[in-house]
């Protein structure tokens, strides 16, 4: 199964209760977004990311899978990855004989270390601001240093430099970068604008990182 070993920075998760103009995909994209993730249960998710395939700047995958029948018709779909919650052998299964890649929603160690060794691209730490944050990462990274990590559960702008300073793969962001506000107003001026911020922040915390090895 494909790694997407480059980094993306923050991912955006999509998540609403109608079905989601093209305009956020141009915005996110102005704003340096690479991973855009429209979850399960927002109307014309699946259609939504046919779409999107043609659009270019960005990959686009589908979140909230639980289920065989859930990634199936995600990638029957096109989509270019997958998000889970939680592990379930048989997504990861699929996946992989699809080559379709994964971020694998676990929390412990065990789950971690057992989503990436059955080929996940990366592991979703979640809740991860139930878990304590970055402290949690950092004490995950010392017995499990390969792992490409990706935080997900109210991460701000700030948390994005911490975690990317930690040496996170990446993080996932949702309401707190595509609100439900932003989508009703459809202001994309400010969504592009807060996306940039993400990426700043981002880019920052790797600059610390890099200058503390």
């Amino acid at each position: 199964m494909e790694r997407l070993s480059v980094s993306p920075g923050p991912i955006a998760i999509i998540r609403t209760n109608h079905p989601v103009p093209d305009q956020v995909f141009g915005a996110l994209v102005e704003g340096g977004i690479r991973l855009i993730e429209i979850t399960l249960g927002t109307p014309q998710c699946l259609e939504t990311i046919a779409r999107w395939l043609d659009f270019g700047g960005a990959s686009v995958g589908v979140g909230s899978i639980r289920t065989l029948a859930d990634a199936k018709q995600a990638i029957e779909a096109g989509a270019q990855f997958l998000v889970t919650p939680t592990t379930q052998d048989a997504i990861l299964k699929v996946s992989t004989e699809a080559g379709t890649p994964v971020v694998c929603g676990a929390m412990s160690p065990t789950e971690i270390d057992s989503a990436w060794q059955q080929g996940a691209a990366s592991v979703k730490i979640f809740p991860a601001d139930s878990l304590g944050k970055v402290s949690y990462v950092k004490s995950l990274k010392g017995p499990l240093p390969e792992i490409r990590l990706s935080p997900t559960g109210g991460v701000s702008v700030d948390d994005a430099a911490s975690y990317a300073a930690a040496g996170c793969w990446g993080v996932g962001v949702g309401s707190n970068l595509v609100s439900q506000h932003t989508l009703e107003t459809r202001d994309w001026e400010a969504l592009a604008a807060r996306a940039k911020d993400y990426q700043r922040a981002w880019a920052e915390g790797v600059l610390h990182r890099d200058a503390d090895q």
